[in-house]
């Protein structure tokens, strides 16, 4: 397995046809991988799509993989139109879909597990569905054969995922932490989650900052705002959470959601690596947080 960086085939789309067609030292079938692709890389698929030669058994297997491809994205259309192609959708676990993961693997071990400790493992796990996996195998080793997991061994056993997490990396940003963002980050990223599913998790926590702050702004009491959020706000965060409501106005959480937004258009279209665009736009938005705090000092 070969990987071609986008960015490269994006400036030279005839280099993916001439990869296809080489071949192998070592004989059998090739396989070249293009991670984080986006629209730019229509050409150098068409070029393959157009060479008659890249249909022999021995030409290059292309594997493409992006991150969430609207339905109006050419590359997502060209996959799923075209014959020769086969377009397979994935999708990041939400917390309602990691329980269920939680609960059926655990059921298969004989492995019972109390709700709160369920809801606490789920808000601690990624959206790696891999990674959950390794996880869940960790809690049903720690819990022995027909065990019953309490929210204390949740705690003990996947502490350490919940300071990897994407929440964490998010939660550090709107901090204004710097030094707790870059550790939370290349975390997150070793543990393979994807750069445009980071960027989607930071505007949801942003838009729910929005959420509370047009309520109270509007004359509704911080508790009974935040009362209305669902889903509600985890306890181990509740705190930091309630912080970044004083440290945020509603213009500042704006003008994060649009450097987020810019953010997801360029890791998706200009071939910029995805990753360093997303620690880009949370770095910024760490600048964001600094600046509001030393204000209001």
């Amino acid at each position: 397995m070969e990987e071609i960086s986008p960015s490269l085939l994006a400036r030279d789309p005839v280099r993916l046809v001439d990869e296809v067609l080489a071949v192998s030292f070592g004989g059998g079938r090739r396989v070249l991988v293009v991670r984080d692709a986006g629209d730019d890389l229509i050409g150098a698929i068409s070029t393959v799509l157009d060479n008659e030669a890249a249909d022999h058994p021995l030409a290059a297997l292309v594997v493409v993989t992006a991150g969430n491809l609207t339905p109006r994205s050419a590359l997502r259309r060209m996959f799923e139109s075209n014959d020769a192609c086969a377009a397979l959708p994935c999708y990041p676990d939400d917390e309602s879909g990691i329980a269920l993961l939680i609960r059926a693997s655990l059921s298969v071990e004989g492995v019972g597990i109390d709700p709160t400790a369920l809801h606490t493992a789920a808000s601690l796990l990624g959206t790696d569905r891999q990674a959950n996996r390794r996880e869940i195998e960790k809690l049903i080793l720690f819990a022995g054969p027909d065990g019953y997991i309490s929210e204390e061994m949740v705690l003990a056993c996947l502490g350490d995922s919940a300071e990897a997490s994407t929440e964490e990396a998010i939660y550090s940003a709107a901090d204004g932490n710097y030094q707790g963002l870059v550790e939370h980050l290349v975390r997150v990223w070793a543990d393979g989650n994807e750069p445009v599913a980071v960027i989607r998790s930071a505007q949801r926590h942003f838009q729910r900052l929005h959420y509370i702050l047009s309520l109270t702004n509007g004359g509704v009491s911080l508790d009974s705002a935040l009362k209305q959020l669902r889903p509600p706000v985890f306890w181990r965060v509740a705190g930091r959470f309630r912080a970044q409501l004083t440290n945020w106005s509603v213009d500042t959480v704006e003008a994060s959601l649009l450097r987020l937004t810019d953010a997801e258009l360029s890791a998706k279209s200009t071939g910029a690596p995805a990753a360093l665009v997303c620690d880009r736009a949370l770095m910024a938005i760490t600048q964001f947080a600094r600046s509001r705090q030393r204000k209001s000092q």
